[in-house]
């Protein structure tokens, strides 16, 4: 790497472009940071007014080295070339205990090696680095090509994919490390047919391994159960054993969901996922577009929209969401298969209830190759879990039936869920019958929604801390510190890209106030601000405020302090009147004294205050809780887990399962207006009945609008059901009785008047949504229109946190 290293010459200016590292830079003073600015041109209005750090920023962004460069990827001849270094270029081998790691190696074909793996290296003699291995026979005959990454303060071994592994018969191999960086990159050159400098003196660390295997990864019946989130997704598979083993990502066991795009490599989009995504967000530079996306979700309702992105070279692309599912649902059924070593055949994808059908035909249609399970949904997997426990330790009564209301508050949503089972154990097997319903939701309540109330208390925290002025009003701290940046997408594009970073920035902060609050021991107390000291440090040239009408870089430093109190303060009224939505009626209606057991789950539960609230209604007895773990994911993997356990039972015939879903509640009302202009209700909030409405309209009328409330009336979109009467085709009453029959539609064509339009409008739950279908008479004929179907929901209507308006 010597055509890096960077020498301070301030009397020759040269056109040849220099690459830098940040442990350089950081050596370096001011005066130096400012002549690399000017001899590589990176000249902007600001760079004067840039200080040490401001500088050594400027310089990572255009100039910054990639700190090292792994043999990870195939290339024809790269390994010859590779062996060819061994065999021709001297090498001084040293042999050294002072590097340890795991003494038996396993690879297997096809099939990246990442730190997920657990193969750590540790070293007391020497400093380690990212740098190429070579994993060789006692001939220093190469088998394949590894290399070192760091996570954390711990390295790893790792493997690419697609790198080849020459297998011998021979039985002692070693390791070889190479403590100059050169020489690594040297490798790293050779493999790619580069043209490189020998890097002359060639020094290794050979540590010797017991053992080599080459495997490949085997079929399975079993299923890859999947709980996709709208903030962290879950996986897990139950052994052929019976142990289970649960996949995980970072230091937990809850992949982010979330997508990044890092570019274009020809035609194709580059991703990245869960934590990749994570940090290319918390990298971003300001006047970058943010190419991640949160939430993804709640694009099952609306799959086929796209999602447009600028990229690092200024193109704007349009990304299918259907293409993005996709590429996310690959990554978590490679990172399965990597993690437990199996090819999987079937996922058991775990849906909401009220989605289940859509979730199976959109994933059927994405992931042909797989067959998608969707028959284990989200509530009877959380029943099944309490019903695990309470055969584990025998706490329950012979076929007694046993009531649970279930209130999932995740990521994106909050449902309500009643079931009902009984157990009775019989000769050879338990026989468990569970009844699951739906009772209500809100598809605009759920952790983001949490998140977003912590963001805007950050937003006037800061300003306050800008102005020395009291804050308490949202409106005029935008005027200070903007994130709404829909509002700047007509103005320079610098200025979009500032607004937009700080809300982004802005929400990432607020999740991590939101983590640090709510883990398994409280926090009371967070210092905040840009000293290094704080508890969350603000990073200053992440944020932009408003200043003489332009947005510009924020340089000032900013210290606050932040209360649990403050967070539950501005937490506490939604939290308080979404537990009022779901429980008031319930409550007054004596139908709480049923239950025997009231399961809070979801991450955002996390929050005491909704316990708090749901003291309100029922005795705190009541309230199931689950354990606390080290990962302070229990609540998530509270559905998980369930899923596990009655894939456990079943696969042994421990458990003979029957379960139904019982036609749930609706919490939405369907309305139209007649000619008069009066309102009609075609289908009541709350109906458990398959009721149909209708409404007439003259048959020269070529639209319906339907308009959707929610339980509380609070109207929430408009459909428009468009027709052409001289598109119908024609019917008789014998043809509707046997498509309709015994229904309202069949009993309210006999009143249909000459030249009436009469729609009918009927609800589907397993797809939730609703059909509109208008049947006419002229010339005493019957004409049908066709049935078309809308959606509940889609983002059109629900909260969208990153529509940049917030």
């Amino acid at each position: 790497m010597s055509q890096y290293t960077y020498r301070l010459n301030p009397g020759k200016i040269t056109a040849e472009k220099h690459y830098y590292k940040k442990s350089q830079l950081e050596q370096m003073t001011t005066f130096q940071l400012k002549e690399i600015c000017r001899s590589e041109r990176l000249v902007t209005t600001s760079v004067a007014a840039l200080d040490r750090d401001g500088l050594i920023r400027l310089i990572l962004r255009f100039r910054g080295q990639k700190e090292y460069r792994h043999i990870e990827g195939f290339c024809k001849g790269g390994m010859e070339r590779v062996q060819q270094v061994l065999d021709k270029i001297p090498i001084h081998v040293i042999k050294s205990s002072g590097i340890r790691m795991h003494v038996n190696m396993e690879c297997y074909n096809n099939m990246a090696m990442d730190e997920t793996d657990g193969r750590k290296v540790e070293s007391d003699e020497y400093s380690l680095y990212e740098g190429n291995l070579l994993l060789v026979d006692e001939e220093f005959r190469l088998q394949t090509c590894l290399y070192l990454k760091q996570k954390g303060d711990d390295y790893f071994i790792c493997k690419g994919k697609e790198v080849p592994i020459l297998f011998s018969q021979k039985h002692l191999y070693s390791i070889l490390y190479f403590p100059s960086e050169n020489n690594s990159e040297y490798l790293y050159e050779q493999y790619w047919g580069m043209k490189s400098t020998f890097p002359g003196n060639v020094k290794c660390i050979r540590i010797p391994i017991l053992s080599f295997e080459v495997k490949d990864v085997k079929g399975t019946g079993l299923p890859l159960v999947i709980d996709f989130g709208s903030c962290n997704t879950t996986m897990g598979i139950c052994l052929p054993d019976g142990n289970r083993k649960i996949a995980f990502s970072g230091n937990g066991s809850a992949i982010t969901s979330m997508i990044g795009i890092t570019g274009m490599y020809g035609n194709e989009i580059e991703y990245v996922f869960g934590d990749e995504a994570l940090m290319l967000s918390r990298n971003n530079y300001q006047d970058q577009d943010v190419a991640v996306f949160y939430d993804i979700k709640r694009w099952i309702s609306d799959p086929d929209r796209k999602e447009s992105v600028i990229l690092n070279n200024g193109i704007k692309v349009s990304v299918s969401r259907k293409e993005m599912i996709k590429a996310f649902f690959t990554y978590l059924i490679e990172q399965a298969r990597k993690q437990f070593k199996y090819e999987f055949r079937t996922v058991q994808l775990l849906a909401p209830v009220r989605q289940k059908e859509k979730f199976e035909e959109l994933f059927h249609d994405l992931i042909p190759e797989i067959e998608i399970d969707c028959s284990l949904d989200e509530g009877i997997a959380v029943l099944f879990s309490s019903i695990d426990k309470l055969i584990a330790r025998g706490d329950y009564e012979s076929n007694h039936w046993y009531r649970a209301l279930i209130i999932d508050c995740g990521g994106g949503t909050t449902d309500l869920t009643s079931g009902r089972f009984r157990i009775q154990s019989s000769r050879v097997s338990y026989n468990i019958e569970l009844e699951t319903s739906y009772e209500n939701g809100d598809t605009n309540f759920g952790g983001n929604n949490l998140t977003y109330r912590i963001l805007q208390l950050l937003k006037m925290k800061i300003v306050q801390a800008l102005t020395g002025n009291l804050m308490e009003d949202y409106e005029k701290a935008e005027q200070i510190l903007p994130t709404r940046f829909r509002g700047y997408e007509e103005k320079e594009r610098e200025a979009y890209f500032y607004v937009k970073n700080n809300y982004y920035y802005l929400f990432s902060l607020a999740e991590q106030v939101k983590e640090l609050f709510f883990q398994s021991e409280f926090k009371y107390e967070m210092r905040v601000g840009t000293e290094k000291e704080c508890d969350l440090i603000l990073d200053k040239w992440k944020l932009s405020i408003v200043q003489n009408g332009k947005v510009k870089q924020l340089d000032k430093t900013i210290y606050f302090p932040l209360y649990l109190y403050q967070i539950e303060d501005s937490l506490r009224k939604d939290i308080y009147q979404l537990m009022e939505r779901f429980l008031k009626s319930k409550f007054q209606n004596n139908e709480l004294q049923e239950y025997n057991m009231i399961k809070l789950t979801g991450q955002s539960c996390k929050a005491r205050l909704f316990e708090e609230a749901l003291k309100e209604y029922v005795p705190g007895v009541l309230i199931q809780r689950t354990e606390k773990t080290s990962n302070n994911n229990e609540l998530k993997m509270c559905c998980l887990e369930g899923a596990l356990s009655y894939f456990f039972n079943h696969k042994l015939g421990y458990m003979d399962v029957s379960s139904t879903y019982q036609g749930g509640a609706l919490p939405y009302e369907i309305m139209a207006y007649t000619h008069e202009g009066n309102k009609k209700t075609l289908i009541h909030s709350m109906d458990r009945d398959e009721s149909i409405g209708y409404i007439s309209r003259f048959k020269v009328g070529r639209q319906l609008d339907i308009h959707l409330m929610d339980s509380a009336g609070i109207p929430l979109k408009t459909y428009y059901y468009e027709c052409w009467v001289d598109e119908f085709n024609h019917t008789t009453q014998e043809k509707i009785e046997k498509q309709y029959g015994g229904t309202v539609i069949q009993e309210e064509t006999d009143t249909i008047l000459e030249g009436e339009m009469k729609f009918f409008v009927w609800v589907s739950r397993q797809r939730w949504g609703f059909f509109v279908m208008p049947i006419r008479r002229e010339n005493e004929q019957l004409y049908q229109g066709a049935e078309m179907f809308f959606n509940f929901e889609d983002d059109t209507w629900e909260e969208n946190f990153f529509d940049g308006k917030k």
